[in-house]
């Protein structure tokens, strides 16, 4: 099997530059992450300085992009319990709506509050779905990123 690291493009890359150059980032990503220890173990310690250098450039890239990506769901599920918190109050106001209507008609044709009561109610149960499924990808957008840290702190440590 070739060595998955050609040192001659690995030595012309310049980590500080790395965040701005998003394609080479991906690229040397995947291909970094194919590395076995043992293409390392002879290498010279400048190489491996080198490299090291550029890992920790990819991984401070990572590692504000799952930030980014927080601070995303964050904020949809910021604006989904204020939209949520509407909707209860909206229910809750019709429901009095309903409640006064009923005591002053008699119990007159209420059908059209109830209607928009249970309209309400479906849509309030749908924001809750969707911010269940929010919730559940940011999780394993967690898990991913956690494996990502720990698999480079592993092969971090394999090469030390």
């Amino acid at each position: 099997m070739p060595p998955n690291i050609n040192w001659k493009e690995i030595m012309k890359v310049d980590p500080d530059d790395l965040p701005r150059q998003e394609e080479l980032a991906d690229n040397l990503l995947i291909s970094l992450s194919k590395v076995e220890v043992n293409e390392l173990k002879s290498e010279k310690q400048e190489n491996v300085i080198h490299l090291f250098r550029i890992t920790q450039s990819l991984m401070k890239m990572k590692a504000q992009e799952v930030e980014l990506a927080l601070e995303e769901v964050e904020k949809a599920g910021e604006e989904q319990a204020k939209f949520e918190n509407q909707l209860k109050t909206k229910v809750m106001k019709l429901e009095n709506e309903l409640e006064m209507a009923q005591q002053s008609a008699g119990g007159r044709d209420t059908r059209f509050l109830r209607n928009e009561i249970c309209q309400l109610e479906k849509q309030l149960e749908q924001k809750d779905r969707e911010l269940e499924d929010m919730e559940k990808e940011l999780e394993k957008e967690k898990k991913v990123n956690d494996w990502l840290f720990e698999m480079r702190r592993q092969k971090m440590k394999t090469a030390n």
